[in-house]
């Protein structure tokens, strides 16, 4: 059991009276503070980035936007709907490049890529909707 900010009192003993009560003893748990973004980001963030099912599902959202350009191009019978669709193609590069990414570095910046992409395409589909309309 670890407390946070649990340490022994300037005016206690050396533990005798806790361990005889049988109560448990605090472990530091040996993580340190995250002092920084570039910490906060090789700590916190990359971890979830490696994860294969974070991967797959950003890849089924990816594919699902391109079936929904499709298939407005489709009911709209306009080929602007389909303008979003190579911003897309690189968030997907983006996303093969992020899973074979060597270093966290490489990692991160496929990532923001991948972000930066989508985004677009978001607004994209947003400025083509009104377009059409």
């Amino acid at each position: 059991m670890s407390v946070e900010g649990a340490g022994p009192r300037q005016d206690a003993d050396n533990g005798s009276a806790a361990e005889a009560a049988g109560e448990d003893k605090v472990i530091p748990e040996g993580r340190g503070d995250v002092r920084g973004i570039s910490d906060l980001t090789y700590r916190i963030i990359t971890p979830y980035l490696k994860d294969s099912l974070v991967h797959r599902c950003v890849q089924v959202v990816l594919v699902v936007l391109a079936v929904v350009c499709l298939i407005a191009t489709g009911v709209r019978l306009s080929p602007l709907p389909l303008l979003p669709i190579p911003l897309f193609g690189v968030a997907y590069y983006a996303l093969r490049r992020m899973r074979t990414a060597s270093s966290d570095r490489l990692l991160v910046i496929w990532a923001s890529t991948l972000l930066a992409a989508v985004v677009v395409g978001f607004w994209f589909l947003s400025v083509v909707g009104t377009w059409v309309s």
